[in-house]
């Protein structure tokens, strides 16, 4: 089965589709089965494809200058086949950074930027390495496909910590200095701040929890890696944070373009137990992970919160908790607003200064969707989607067994943890007219 994810560009009047979690099939014509993700860019005038980039491979297939293409984490060219080398035999071809999230454009520098998944199996001990170029953010022309820079947050994932969040394009003051920067907060726990020309990363800190890395080094842009909670061995139980669902999974952040430091950030706090098995054959209904996934709240009674985080100091400027997950994206406005909604469906207006909650409406149902405001003919709205769904809510929503706690990859025990069952199944929009 293969599905795509597509954004139009305003570009040459080019479209961009890309490959979906776990989905793709393709056969070459080598007649070997391969399943690595990919990005392309069809002629809307034509309906041609113009090119498509692979996330894992040869250097012909992932459209990558060998001298050329910059490593963000070294500011080295990549060079020949830099992906090839991190992988073992051909376990590149058996699936690996998959291109399943959000999608940004800079016009200035004629720049598209996305992130790529985990590499597949979770079981790193199949494939030692790097495993490039899984989780890692592209930056790519979008005329030609070529990749400008790429930059690798988790070598050698062993916790599916998917690269695929939103990337956030403003002009930030670092160092005294106005740059053009690329701002990601990533499933592994850490906010990055990149200038966006080359790559070179500016600022990586930790927004939640997180115990599998200390930091990252700023001098080789690599994580340092905790043993103890690196999931390596067939067979061994290891504790991480924050869980396979992310600090932040696909739920976007806002950020007002006049203080881009500043962050509104709706967060998840799990950690998980993670047990890679030994990959079988195929079997028909097993899912190609091969690991036991079990998570649970970082702190009881506290699964999600909503937070204003400063990402070049690292500072948590003020936060609020939740008992229910935040799975819904979050806005602001230039009133000084910001709107974000939590899986018990509590749709909240805050005070952005303060972290005060001005307003709070229960809507029937759990809230995933993401706020947008608007105005018609003076007046200002804002809706917001509800309904229970999403990863976390699947097994509410399937109807599956909350006491198998390695249901939905360890969804089924979160969902327990946080009483998800108690929240009313639903899809209504909701509008609000903001006061006069």
């Amino acid at each position: 089965m293969l599905s795509t994810v597509s954004i139009t560009l305003a570009v040459e009047s080019l479209v961009i589709t890309s490959s979906t979690e776990g989905c793709l099939l393709y056969q070459p014509a080598d007649s070997v089965l391969r399943t690595p993700g990919w990005i392309d860019a069809t002629d809307l005038n034509t309906g041609k494809q113009v090119w498509r980039a692979y996330s894992v491979g040869p250097d012909a297939d992932l459209l990558m200058d060998p001298a050329k293409t910059m490593d963000g984490a070294t500011q080295k060219p990549v060079g020949g086949n830099s992906s090839l080398k991190t992988w073992e035999s051909d376990e590149w071809k058996l699936g690996g950074g998959t291109t399943w999230g959000w999608y940004s454009y800079d016009p200035q520098l004629n720049l598209v930027y996305y992130g790529s998944g985990n590499p597949g199996t979770w079981n790193p001990e199949q494939r030692p390495g790097d495993n490039k170029w899984s989780t890692t953010i592209f930056a790519r022309n979008p005329d030609t496909g070529m990749a400008a820079w790429v930059y690798q947050m988790t070598p050698h994932d062993a916790w599916d910590y998917d690269g695929i969040n939103e990337m956030v394009l403003t002009d930030s003051q670092v160092g005294g200095n106005t740059v053009p920067t690329l701002t990601h907060f990533d499933r592994n726990g850490f906010a990055y701040v990149f200038d966006r020309t080359d790559g070179t990363l500016l600022r990586a800190n930790k927004y939640v929890t997180t115990n599998w890395a200390e930091k990252v080094d700023m001098k080789t842009g690599r994580p340092v890696k905790v043993a103890e909670h690196s999931p390596l061995k067939v067979g061994e139980n290891t504790q991480a944070c924050p869980s396979a669902m992310g600090g932040k999974d696909q739920q976007p952040v806002a950020v007002d373009p006049n203080d881009a430091q500043n962050f509104y950030v709706p967060t998840n706090n799990w950690c998980m137990e993670l047990e890679p098995q030994q990959r079988s054959h195929t079997t028909q209904g097993t899912v190609y992970v091969f690991a036991n996934v079990f998570m649970y709240p970082e702190k009881p009674g506290v699964t999600g919160k909503f937070k204003k985080f400063n990402v070049v100091t690292g500072k948590t400027e003020w936060e609020i908790p939740d008992s229910f997950p935040n799975w819904g994206g979050a806005l602001v406005t230039g009133g000084g607003l910001a709107f974000y909604g939590s899986l018990g469906g509590d749709f909240r207006a805050v005070d952005r200064a303060t972290g005060k909650v001005l307003w709070s409406r229960k809507l029937g149902s759990g809230i995933i969707g993401n706020p947008i405001t608007y105005s018609v003919k003076g007046k200002q709205y804002v809706s917001i989607w509800s309904g229970i769904g999403g990863w976390i809510g699947l097994p509410v929503t399937a109807g599956l067994d909350l006491n198998d706690k390695f249901g939905a990859i360890g969804a089924t025990a979160m969902t327990k943890a946080a009483n998800l069952a108690s929240v009313p199944q639903g899809g209504t929009l909701y509008t609000f007219r903001l006061g006069d």
